[in-house]
């Protein structure tokens, strides 16, 4: 039950029960919109009991209590009951014991990870545009693809940004996760070349729907980063993976057979700068993306 007067609070304690929080002229339900505003001056912010049975107003419509719901407010009562305490414990503490505190492993990992999470965040702003600025030099100009010296440069900058990009998005996940992503990624990479050498199908006759999938894959994408700046489903971001591995194993695809050649889009022999590239990022891609895959479905 409650601390008892005299004693220091606990963070174990349990909330005192509900009848002496609730208001006394409490005699009905409540809008949802009203029931965070606390209801013991001075005591922590809880909210209101439920009884089952009861009716509530949630939005247009009128909602009966069930057992779960009841069950639901008591855990999250209780979880503010808790929160409270602590505050009331840390804003009672004296300044060297505050300080002290900071220095328990656990509360210092915490700390540590903030500016850890920060510096990653702009290892990935910083490396970005030069991974831009290079592939978009070794695609788009004949120099950057031609020139060995540039292009030299220019695949050395993408590299690099590329790689520390994958690494920034690979710390992020468990060992386990990485291995089987890497393994999975080594897996589909050779699958899909055997497919795309043995296989008569001419993907390249289709470039055209390639571009509209690819398109229409993009937007997809971009739904689900917004959905998932709302939610945390795991399985918007496994969907999120399969769609981009879908794209890139088709782009991989394509690549494969426009550099095998005897097909009606082929690269030239002199290309091997932009034929390297191609393939470095569409297997970089699609090892992200099935990294995505893999730990969204074990979350």
């Amino acid at each position: 039950m409650g601390s008892a007067p005299g004693r220091d609070l606990n963070t174990r304690d349990e909330p005192p029960p509900y009848s002496s929080l609730a208001p006394q002229n409490y005699g009905g339900p409540e809008p949802l919109g009203m029931q965070s505003i606390p209801v013991a001056a001075g005591g922590p912010p809880y909210l209101p009991p439920l009884v089952k049975g009861q009716k509530i107003q949630s939005g247009p419509y009128e909602v009966i209590v069930d057992e779960n719901m009841v069950r639901q407010r008591e855990m999250q009562n209780q979880a503010i009951y808790r929160a409270w305490l602590e505050q009331q414990r840390r804003a009672a503490m004296p300044e060297d014991e505050y300080f002290a505190e900071f220095q328990v492993g656990k509360i210092r990992r915490l700390f540590i990870q903030k500016p850890i999470s920060s510096s990653r965040c702009i290892g990935i702003c910083g490396f970005l545009p030069w991974f831009i600025c290079s592939y978009c030099s070794i695609s788009l100009t004949d120099c950057g693809r031609r020139q060995s010296g540039w292009g030299a440069i220019c695949l050395l900058l993408l590299t690099l940004a590329e790689s520390h990009l994958s690494a920034y998005v690979s710390v992020y996940f468990d060992v386990e996760v990485v291995l089987i992503a890497v393994s999975v990624t080594a897996a589909v990479s050779i699958f899909i070349t055997i497919a795309a050498v043995c296989c008569r199908f001419d993907f390249t006759k289709y470039s055209g729907v390639l571009g509209i999938l690819a398109f229409l894959g993009l937007m997809t994408l971009l739904l689900l980063m917004v959905t998932l700046m709302f939610t945390n489903i795991p399985a918007v971001i496994t969907i999120f993976g399969c769609v981009g591995a879908l794209i890139f194993s088709l782009y991989l695809y394509f690549d494969i057979q426009t550099i095998m050649g005897g097909r009606r889009i082929q690269i030239s022999p002199d290309e091997v700068l932009f034929a390297t590239t191609q393939l470095y990022v569409d297997i970089i891609g699609l090892y992200r993306y099935l990294l995505l895959v893999v730990g969204g479905s074990r979350s």
